[in-house]
């Protein structure tokens, strides 16, 4: 009896033992961990986690930024989760970040608290809730302040999580710089405007259908229009943009663009060769700037891409609307984008509507690449054009066709040999001098550029559009990727680029997809019944 008595106190006494240092070793985690934050995300895209461009951010804070989130009580179980969401993110954001102040507030607290945030510019929203089985409007906020020195960054509502911590570091990133970036978009030339204003001149003959590229792109940088016809000059811009000129650039306006590069200017050219007109009728369109980029080792074609990979479009036949795959209509998916560039790594498709094809020189000095390609099955077609979207697509010759190219180096003028142009104000009969003549440090003509310059050229506008846009809002991430790429660097593109979720199916032949339809509709039913018959028949006869 005694032996038992000290097996017991023996066993007690053990048992007490590990759970001492079980606990200790608890508690040293626990303290560790509050120093040495760490978490195991294991989605393909890590998108659960704080990306390195935050975490870099976050350390660069030198006095306290404070994060204040107006949310209201009681929120419906949708918005329900991205409360929790916000909470998660914000912590984590709070783990890398030592002068990080994160404060939740209701803003029905008090009259005071909810007058203040209506003056920050965070609007009430309605928000539909189940109460005793019935549905009520109620009234409420779901807004987020930063705070940071004497600047603040307001986001308004947050319904979606998705560009969440886009949204976030690029407000943090904001609020840090010294002085925003300035990318201007181009025009004088009717080309897409970027004013959200109703209020347009006569005489104003741009299309304002650029204004959510625009408001995306204000999250980052100055935006402005340059206007070359009334002699704006290209000063303290990054990125010039070129989208759609309708008229062609005067020789001296391309000049201007020439020397932005040489001088390390980055342009994006999305240049519409063929323009589509009411009636599907297509029309042929000179930019005044084919010479300069095929000087550069890019040619925008004559043409139009088609492949079998496409969206559909919806199309009007008297009274009738009708949808239908339209080739016209290419949709560039992962499996022909160069996947090692920044811009393209993370998206998933591009849809362009009636898009030009390039044809890729290159030139000495410029590292060119083809960015994204349709399918193996692409084509082109040129004038005369049938744009009929009932008609018999057989194309010939299918392969794939460049839709964006890259070009990036030390790029050589395409004025280096020439007169410098003249305005056309200027007299006829002045005298002009060639570019390789001239004494650079004086005239500040460059015939060779100072540093490396980089331009992205497409055969299309319209993708990013107000349009087209609301329906494939890839093309946005496509392009602010294309802003970033060239303007900053690639830090913001890798937090975007976490939103893309489309993911499309490969395209299998007719006699698979007969295959799969069988299989589903008869042969697996069948053996469903044949071994219900079968189990049958055995128990019938073991009976």
């Amino acid at each position: 009896m005694k032996n038992i008595l000290n097996r017991k106190n023996l066993f007690s006494g053990h048992s007490i033992a590990i759970l001492l240092i079980i606990l200790a070793i608890l508690i040293i985690i626990n303290l560790i961990s509050v120093n040495h934050f760490a978490r195991l995300d294991l989605t393909e895209e890590n998108r659960y986690s704080l990306s390195s461009a935050t975490k870099n951010t976050l350390k660069r804070l030198e006095d306290p930024l404070f994060v204040k989130v107006y949310f209201s009580q009681k929120l419906p179980p949708d918005l329900a989760k991205v409360e929790q969401y916000v909470k998660d993110i914000l912590a984590e954001y709070g783990s890398f970040g030592s002068n990080l102040n994160i404060e939740f507030i209701d803003p029905a607290q008090d009259s005071e608290t909810e007058n203040k945030i209506r003056s920050l510019g965070i609007p009430q929203i309605e928000m539909q809730i189940m109460e005793k089985d019935e549905f009520k409007v109620k009234k409420g906020y779901l807004g987020m302040a930063l705070l940071y020195q004497d600047e603040k960054e307001i986001i308004p509502i947050i319904e979606n999580t998705q560009n969440l911590e886009y949204d976030l570091t690029s407000a943090i990133k904001r609020l840090m710089a010294d002085e925003l970036k300035q990318v201007a978009f181009l025009t004088g030339h009717e080309e897409h405007g970027i004013s959200s204003s109703p209020f347009v001149s006569p005489e104003k003959t741009d299309t304002n259908d650029y204004t959510k590229i625009k408001e995306a792109l204000d999250k980052n940088y100055k935006v402005t229009s340059l206007d070359l016809t009334n002699g704006d000059p290209i000063d303290g811009i990054e990125t010039l943009i070129i989208a759609g000129p309708q008229k062609a650039l005067t020789e001296k306006e391309t000049y201007q663009i020439d020397q932005f590069i040489m001088k390390g200017g980055r342009v994006i050219f999305l240049l519409d060769k063929i323009n589509i007109v009411p009636g599907l009728q297509a029309l042929e369109i000179e930019t005044g700037l084919e010479e300069l980029l095929k000087h550069y080792g890019i040619n925008i074609n004559n043409d139009l891409v088609i492949d079998n990979k496409n969206e559909n479009v919806a199309f009007s036949s008297g009274m009738m609307q009708f949808y239908l795959p339209y080739p016209f209509w290419p949709k560039l998916i992962r499996d022909n984008f160069l996947l090692e560039h920044p811009i393209m790594a993370k998206l998933q498709t591009i849809s362009f509507p009636w898009v030009s094809s390039l044809n890729i020189t290159g030139k000495e000095n410029l590292d060119t690449k083809i960015l994204a390609t349709t399918t193996d099955n692409g084509s082109t077609v040129s004038k005369p054009f049938n744009l009929d979207p009932q008609q018999n697509f057989n194309p010939t010759n299918t392969k794939k066709i460049p839709v964006i190219a890259e070009s990036q180096g030390e790029f050589t003028s395409f004025f280096a040999d020439k007169e410098i142009p003249l305005d056309e104000a200027t007299k006829a009969g002045e005298e002009t001098m060639p570019v390789s003549s001239l004494n650079i440090e004086d005239s500040q003509i460059l015939a060779q550029s100072l540093e490396q310059s980089q331009i992205i050229v497409i055969g299309d506008s319209d993708f990013i559009s107000d349009n087209y846009l609301q329906r494939f809002p890839s093309n946005g991430t496509f392009f602010l990727n294309t802003v970033d790429y060239l303007t900053l660097d690639s830090d913001l593109i890798n937090i975007r680029s976490k939103t893309i979720q489309e993911r499309p199916l490969k395209d299998i032949g007719d006699g698979w997809k007969t295959f799969i339809k069988v299989l589903n509709i008869i042969i697996i039913p069948l053996i469903i019944i044949i071994i219900g018959l079968v189990k049958f028949y055995l128990r019938k006869k073991n009976n």
